[in-house]
């Protein structure tokens, strides 16, 4: 990875949220991201700074070098969405076991904070569901979530929905939504 002019303290969460730190260091996010997810089916939708500006980024730096080791990213409301708060979006690493622990556990704090949650599949709903985070179950309110009458419970842990795509997910809420 490229070093970056954001000096940032060892071993300590930052946040960045002005678009001139998210330019500064947008490639290096880019590139945790798409680390983080080249082995799963569907890969990241972080390609590019364009991606990176939308949201709002937890960033730690714990080795050696000055590079940032871990991210994790999470966007408020749009418009039409009938929810307050931060829905946790993805992760980044740089692929070190450590790296990957310290996305974990983050994750794991903003979820047990209210108005944080996220949409998970595979092995992050898998993660998740071992750990102690809040897991979404009640289909009203899921359904309230993403204004989406026809989402389906498949079981306790699990439901489907329809994207405007017309492709249909199977995903788990983690976390304390709050709705609006």
């Amino acid at each position: 990875m490229k070093l970056i002019e954001l000096q940032l303290p060892k071993n300590k969460w930052e946040f960045i949220m002005s678009n001139s730190d998210k330019n500064e260091v947008g490639d290096e996010l880019v590139g945790l991201v798409k680390k983080a997810y080249s082995n799963t089916p569907q890969g990241s939708f972080v390609n590019s700074i364009k991606d990176v500006i939308p949201s709002d980024w937890h960033i730690i730096d714990h080795d050696k070098d000055p590079d940032i080791d871990v991210t994790v990213f999470y966007r408020e409301p749009r418009a039409n969405e009938n929810w307050t708060g931060h829905k946790i979006q993805g992760i980044g690493h740089d692929g070190a076991r450590k790296s990957k622990k310290k996305a974990i556990k983050k994750v794991e704090e903003l979820l047990n904070k209210q108005g944080y949650w996220i949409e998970a599949s595979d092995a992050l709903r898998a993660t998740l569901t071992k750990m102690n985070v809040p897991l979404v179950k009640d289909v009203k309110i899921l359904r309230k979530l993403f204004n989406d009458p026809n989402l389906t419970k498949m079981d306790p842990v699990t439901y489907s929905r329809k994207l405007r795509n017309n492709k249909v997910i199977i995903e788990s809420v983690f976390g304390k939504p709050t709705l609006s």
